[in-house]
């Protein structure tokens, strides 16, 4: 039988599953701040062919967070080396990616192949500067939405995204 220590039921810390508390968290705070209407064209202003700044704004994200999503998928499947905690972590911070390019309008393509991973340590490292890299470019997609819905929902998918930070540092310690 192992001797007690810091590491709960899951083999995680005390840290890591605060940490996960406040990305699943998050999670509902997106979910809470976002509508589930079909964003139509303002009355009277006739249908256009042409998708406004803010859908051109939205698709680009969405298929930012689809390439986070397969990346995070690339990880995924490597599963049989990484530790089973960091793997459900990883699952939680990919389905919020998910639950963010849905949220932004749908099923947008990646707007970048996943990179190839040589190893699973060495893809699980590079994690938190992707994040923080996306977090960055929601920040900045957040100062050019024209639309306050739009700029709301940008700064909230910038700071789950700038949460998983911390979160990944100990995953791919």
């Amino acid at each position: 039988m192992p001797e007690p220590s810091d590491r709960g039921t899951l083999g995680i810390t005390r840290r890591q599953g605060l940490i996960a508390l406040a990305v699943v968290g998050s999670m509902g705070m997106l979910a809470a701040c976002t509508t589930t209407e079909e964003p139509g064209p303002p009355s009277g202003s006739g249908s256009s062919a042409e998708p406004s700044s803010g859908d051109a704004l939205a698709a680009r994200v969405a298929a930012d967070e689809a390439a986070l999503i397969a990346r995070y998928d690339s990880i995924l499947a490597a599963r049989p080396a990484i530790d089973p905690a960091a793997a459900a972590l990883l699952a939680a911070i990919r389905d919020e990616h998910v639950q963010h390019r849905d949220a932004l309008g749908g099923t947008a393509a990646p707007s970048s192949p996943a990179p190839a991973i040589s190893s699973a340590s060495a893809a699980l490292s590079e994690l938190p500067r992707a994040e923080r890299q996306a977090s960055r470019s929601r920040v900045r997609a957040c100062e050019d939405a024209q639309e306050p819905e739009l700029a709301r929902l940008l700064a909230f998918i910038a700071a789950s995204e700038a949460a998983h930070v911390p979160a990944l540092r100990d995953v791919g310690a």
